[in-house]
């Protein structure tokens, strides 16, 4: 995702790495995009190698320079087939980790159950509050109207977010009412079914 994301910066007009990053920055990109922006010096690097992009000019300022990158053609017949790919494959980017807790949550006494999932419901409450904030934020610098497709995208996130806060309180008070018990039938049973299915 991050090749992605960095030649389609580079799409729009040359920049230099601490550009890239005021701008993945601005976007929140890190809780959007899963883009590290720790990691985009080197992705860079790894991208230069890879000649999908180059340095298109290095400007010295007092003791300090500045590398100016663009992206090369290789680069943008690489963002184009990534573009399509990536439009057309399915990502269903369920929260896995979540489900398997919450299949093995009857194994935590339930006050610690309770309180982990009142810090996660918390935690995405001010996830939510980023994202809506950084809607007006984006309307602030760009001194205009979003355009509906990037409205579109984050009413889609907030909507992600407030399916598992809603998620969450379902589980939490489901937690006080019956017991979370992991129901393992007996293998025996389970390869039977499997020889009547493979014969």
């Amino acid at each position: 995702m991050i090749k992605l994301m960095l030649l389609g910066l580079l799409q729009q007009r040359n920049l230099t790495g601490y550009e890239i990053i005021q701008y993945l920055n601005l976007s929140h990109a890190e809780s959007w995009a899963g883009i590290k922006i720790g990691s985009i010096y080197y992705a860079l690097n790894k991208m230069e190698e890879n000649e999908l992009i180059k340095v298109e000019s290095i400007e010295n300022i007092g003791n300090r320079s500045r590398t100016i990158y663009s992206i090369t053609e290789k680069g943008e017949h690489f963002f184009e087939r990534k573009l399509e790919d990536t439009l057309s494959e399915v990502d269903l980017n369920f929260p896995n980790s979540l489900y398997t807790a919450v299949t093995f949550l009857g194994e935590l006494p339930y006050e610690k159950a309770k309180k982990a999932i009142d810090v996660h419901i918390n935690n995405l409450e001010k996830e939510l509050k980023s994202w809506k904030a950084a809607e007006k934020a984006k309307e602030k610098v760009q001194s205009k109207t979003l355009p509906n497709y990037m409205k579109a995208l984050l009413k889609n996130g907030c909507t992600h977010i407030e399916v598992n806060i809603e998620f969450l309180k379902e589980i939490k008070e489901l937690l006080s009412k019956e017991s979370f018990e992991v129901h393992l039938p007996p293998l025996n049973k389970i390869e039977k079914g499997e020889k009547n299915y493979e014969s």
